[in-house]
């Protein structure tokens, strides 16, 4: 398929993407685990912070 072709329409409505057409996420499942998990406790350790002035 080449730029020029038309891309076909999707089978239903709720599905507009076909499996090559779904944007790539870069890195894996366990890269961002590891950068949920930081964010979690960064802002945990945040929200801790400025409770203990309030």
């Amino acid at each position: 398929m080449t730029d020029r072709e038309p891309k076909p329409k999707p089978k239903t409505p709720l599905s507009p993407y076909y499996p090559s057409d779904v944007p790539d996420v870069p890195g894996n499942g366990r890269t961002w685990v590891a950068i949920l998990l930081a964010a979690t406790l960064l802002l945990g350790a945040v929200y801790a912070f400025l409770s203990a002035f309030v």
